[in-house]
């Protein structure tokens, strides 16, 4: 077990603020587990209600690293090494019922918030991307038909589900990639339905499916109507109509079952048509808003990250070099603190965002492409850097944490390709950012009737939400991102907040003078994008230059969200968070790669910061403004 750190001991004063630490910060290392296990049952009670399920999947599932649990890391390696399918996982999931979250409570499963499900996506993903990616594609699956089915498709879905069937998504054709207006795949129509033809590529659970929903050609000619999805049951295709890929073998999550549907002249009755002919390139944007806000961007980035950062501090706390630990060295402390920011920024835009789609549905266009752009390569840019404090150990494939991290590495690297890559959102930002410009710089948000409400409900933890209408995704947002456009509303905010210390006051200044900075940089990017009117010049709409503009444009959006998640939450959350001087690091962080001559946040914020991320990792909490308890083990 490794030593306790010796700076937060000379700093244990600093935590008795915290009811839990009446007692020497020492003796809470030492006991931590049964600390812990004495405080469950109160946490539970007083956990925010839509993470209560995860809380309870992960203490149901048991301590990754006790290698006698079923999804321990050591069994998740074992399946790896062998490019095994986890089923007995999976199992295990769907013993537990997780399959009804994938399944909206109308249809009698138990999906009504998507906070819920990312919190139980996180759950599962910080222990094996291979599973979650494995288990949660049956959800991306059935997306087209959650979204636009009929009650006959949605109930056939639904059943399936309940059966514990898995279901696929087939998109994708190896000769066409994410230009998906190229693919082949078509069907013929014939009287009583219609013949399917052509080979879908890259489909999760491929031949472990049952049914899949398919993107196919039904115009000759194309085009953006040219193209309906079908919901195809395998067991109702004739034998010889349809055929498998062999499984691909890929770099990262090899385990997954990820390969190929050839269909020869499939039959199809007329019902399998979801929705009406030429609506499948906008079922599948739509679809794509939901699962990349959830299963292809928040939840596996976040639960990576967390993982990696612990396994890195485990190692940290353990290693003595030059008569000190790993954590004495200011530098590796600096990469470690800095990676528990870029995850706190990150959650805090992932969770307006899946809040967004109960309430600010008709945005998500944007939203869902800033999440899958912005997360993912900040997440990778974190492993990296904490790589390189973890040193060679970080490439092994056996002792340390059983070789997890160098797994991390490899799978999280497909989260930024699919489901649309990097360059594929960076894109989609970009051919709305001159509208949202204009709209901005054209509007006072301020007047619009039930903003403050709005926006309440996106950032208020603990405020209901609406339930989801899928009917009212839209494919572009029409110049609207309430998060973004309400910095005004925030600034106001700021301003009627009632100081109490002069603590409390030095914290809110800086607080405000990162804000106004903030408001301006939205400015400057606004004039240059309504004055230059490039972003519909087709020529300039795929440029490096406008895909830079994205770039900003997402920091900027995640600052703003940031800020409305503390100028929410103050209240609620624990003295932490409440406290602020997170939130000065976490804007100075962003803007600084706008404007780098940016002051840095004093030392002693960065100090407090490592202690909180400290004690989360002594008392075995999610790295998380809401950080719930993680799994123990007596064994470990």
């Amino acid at each position: 077990m490794a030593a306790f750190p010796k700076r937060l001991a000379e700093k244990s004063s600093a935590m008795l603020v915290e009811p839990i630490f009446w007692l020497a910060p020492w003796m809470l290392w030492r006991n931590r587990s049964q600390f812990r296990d004495h405080a469950i049952g109160g946490f539970l009670m007083s956990l925010l209600t839509q993470y209560q399920t995860a809380q309870a999947l992960e203490l149901h599932l048991g301590d990754p690293l006790n290698p006698e649990n079923l999804f321990s890391f050591q069994h998740c390696i074992e399946l790896d090494e062998q490019d095994a399918y986890p089923e007995d996982i999976c199992q295990l999931l769907s013993d537990w019922n997780v399959d009804l979250y994938y399944i909206p409570a109308a249809y009698g499963g138990k999906l009504k918030s998507f906070e819920e499900v990312l919190a139980i996506s996180r759950v599962i993903a910080r222990r094996d991307l291979t599973v979650a990616i494995a288990h949660g594609v049956t959800y991306l699956g059935a997306t087209p038909v959650w979204l636009a089915g009929s009650d006959e498709q949605k109930q056939t879905i639904a059943q399936r589900i309940k059966n514990k069937e898995k279901i696929s998504f087939g998109l994708t054709e190896k000769n066409h990639g994410s230009d998906i207006l190229s693919s082949e795949t078509a069907v013929e129509v014939l009287e009583n339905g219609y013949l399917l033809s052509g080979e879908k590529w890259l489909i999760g659970n491929a031949t472990l499916s049952t049914a899949l929903t398919v993107f196919t050609r039904t115009n000759p000619k194309g085009g953006p109507r040219g193209f309906s999805v079908f919901l195809v049951e395998k067991d109702k295709l004739y034998p010889n109509s349809f055929s498998h890929l062999n499984k691909i073998k890929t770099h990262g999550v090899r385990g997954a079952n990820i390969g190929g549907v050839n269909f020869q002249n499939s039959f199809l009755p007329a019902n399998a048509l979801i929705s009406t002919p030429g609506s499948g390139l906008e079922i599948i944007l739509k679809a794509l808003q939901v699962t990349r806000t959830l299963h292809a961007g928040a939840a596996p980035s976040l639960a990576q990250a967390d993982t990696a950062l612990r396994v890195t501090l485990d190692f940290v706390f353990s290693r003595h070099i030059y008569g000190s630990t790993v954590w004495d060295i200011p530098h590796a402390r600096k990469t470690l603190i800095e990676a528990f920011v870029d995850i706190l920024l990150c959650e805090c835009v992932s969770l307006a965002a899946v809040r967004s789609l109960h309430v600010a549905t008709d945005q998500m266009s944007l939203f869902s492409s800033i999440i899958k752009y912005f997360v993912p390569t900040t997440v990778e840019q974190v492993i990296q850097r904490i790589s390189a404090v973890l040193g060679a150990r970080y490439y092994l494939r056996e002792e340390h944490w059983y070789g997890i991290f160098q797994k991390i590495v490899r799978d999280h690297s497909i989260i930024s390709v699919f489901d649309g890559s990097t360059a594929v959102n960076l894109h989609a930002i970009a051919l709305q950012i001159q509208q949202l410009a204009t709209y901005h710089v054209q509007t006072n948000i301020a007047e619009n009737p039930g903003i403050r409400e709005k926006i309440s409900t996106i950032f208020n933890l603990e405020k209901p939400l609406p339930d989801f209408e899928p009917n009212r995704l839209e494919m572009y947002n029409r110049g609207r991102d309430d998060i973004l456009q309400g910095i005004e509303l925030a600034e106001a905010d700021l301003a009627d907040l009632p100081i109490n210390s002069e603590a409390e006051s030095q914290v809110i200044d800086r607080i405000m003078n990162l804000t106004n900075l903030l408001n301006q940089l939205i400015h400057i990017q606004n004039k240059f994008l309504v004055e230059q009117g490039i972003a519909y010049t087709p020529k300039y709409s795929k440029s490096s230059q406008l895909f830079d503009l994205a770039k900003t444009y997402c920091i900027l959006h995640t600052a703003v969200a940031c800020l409305q998640m503390w100028l929410h939450n103050r209240k609620t959350l624990d003295s932490f968070f409440a406290n602020g001087e997170w939130l000065v690091i976490c804007l100075t962080r962003l803007l600084e790669k706008i404007q780098p001559s940016l002051d840095s946040a004093p030392e002693s914020y960065w100090e407090n910061m490592g202690n909180h991320l400290v004690k989360l990792y002594t008392e075995n909490k999610m790295f998380s403004i809401i950080p719930f308890d993680l799994a123990t083990s007596s064994t470990i």
